[in-house]
């Protein structure tokens, strides 16, 4: 198997006891090192069960599954899950612990020394925004939400496995925290370069987060693909009524306007500005805000190195939807 792939399944499935029909369908799916991909669908679609098929906290009924390059079923389960990294909605923390306990767990049980136990649990508190002389020694009531969230993501992290398992993790929490924990996993992931398995319902999430997004419906996938293609050329009917595809503000956000400006003239002044990496429903909310219809694309050192008008926009949504 290449060495590309982190995570490789054949034909596996999932049918519980009892159940009319299988939870998950059998299914093929190859997930590269170092991606991030987000798992979409409503609820009792599969996504859960396929997640936890990886680190088997669910059984499959059939097929292989390779971690690394290994097949799961050659080694125990609790030695699998020390290899991955898990993060459910409710963080799953011990209340009875502090949180520089929380995040010894892992290592500690893997029988790390004292002093790289610390610096892992310092350096994993300032990754996720939380200063340690400040939260060491709390306890998990003493956090809010998201700080507790944080928390669960820097124990998960703790023995640096190379994949994530992310089951919701931010759906109990407030839609700024939401956004802004959103913002901070992407910076640990481009940072860190894990690979990430993202469950979440939420479509919005799913493709802010996504390199590529897997939607299920009823155990089986319908299609995995890059954000902008599923936008672009969804697979079936489920996936065009499920992502609302033709919705152009969701595709101006995977639009820089880098890719779409035209050259800078003497026009483009010291009117709003916006960034060659910033998407295009940026641009179009700073255009809406110009007097002239007219915005500065500017590069890191403040130079002018192209331009965004209303009627480009609009002749770029126009092409758009033929």
């Amino acid at each position: 198997m290449p060495d590309e792939y982190a995570i490789v399944l054949e034909d596996i499935s999932k049918t519980f006891r009892n159940a009319s029909r299988p939870s998950v369908y059998p299914t093929d799916l190859k997930i590269k090192k170092g991606e991030f991909v987000t798992i979409l669908g409503a609820s009792g679609c599969g996504k859960t069960t396929l997640l936890k098929m990886i680190n088997r906290l669910y059984e499959p009924s059939g097929g292989r599954l390779l971690v690394n390059g290994e097949d799961v079923t050659k080694i125990s389960a609790t030695l699998l899950r020390r290899k991955i990294g898990y993060v459910i909605q409710q963080t799953g923390l011990f209340q009875h612990m502090t949180i520089e306990q929380n995040v010894a767990t892992v290592p500690k049980i893997l029988g790390w020394d004292k002093q790289r136990i610390n610096k892992r649990i310092d350096n994993l508190l300032n990754l996720v925004g939380l200063k340690p002389q400040e939260f060491r020694k709390r306890y998990p009531r003493q956090l809010s939400g998201g700080q507790q969230q944080r928390v669960g993501l820097a124990r998960a992290m703790a023995a640096d496995p190379s994949i994530m398992l992310m089951d919701e993790p931010f759906g109990a929490i407030d839609a700024i925290t939401r956004s802004n924990l959103q913002d901070e996993m992407i910076k640990i992931q481009k940072k860190l370069g894990k690979t990430i398995l993202f469950v979440t319902h939420d479509i919005s999430e799913a493709l802010k987060l996504g390199d590529r997004v897997i939607i299920m419906n009823e155990g089986r996938i319908q299609q995995y693909d890059e954000p902008l293609t599923i936008l672009r050329s969804p697979a079936n009917a489920f996936v065009r009524s499920l992502m609302n595809s033709d919705d152009i503000l969701q595709r101006l956000t995977f639009i820089t306007a880098g890719e779409v400006m035209e050259p800078a003239s003497s026009e483009t002044g010291d009117g709003p500005a916006v960034s060659p990496t910033d998407d295009l429903r940026t641009a179009l909310t700073a255009l809406l805000r110009s007097p002239d219809g007219l915005v500065s694309v500017k590069d890191e050192n403040g130079q002018a190195v192209g331009r965004l008008s209303l009627a480009l926009l609009n002749r770029f949504c126009l092409e758009a939807t033929k």
